[in-house]
């Protein structure tokens, strides 16, 4: 799926069939920067246990996309 937020887009990769990742890809409106991050969360753990992990070469990735994923992904984990 993909969704404009802002000035970025922000598409979701896929998850791991289990329902327990989703990627993120975020792109400025430049298309000139992406990075890319996950969130997840073990089967039968709070959301308190989720996790945010940025793939080593994204760099750096917008608070306002974290942010927004978060939301995201509480719908969907």
């Amino acid at each position: 799926m993909e969704f404009v937020v802002g000035d970025m887009t922000i598409t979701t990769v896929g998850t791991d069939g289990d329902d327990r990742v989703i990627e993120f890809l975020v792109t400025d409106r430049h298309a000139t920067d992406t990075a890319g991050f996950a969130i997840f969360r073990e089967h039968g753990e709070g959301w308190e246990a989720a996790r945010l992990a940025i793939a080593p070469q994204s760099g750096s990735v917008p608070v306002a996309a974290v942010e927004w994923a978060v939301e995201f992904a509480r719908e969907y984990l």
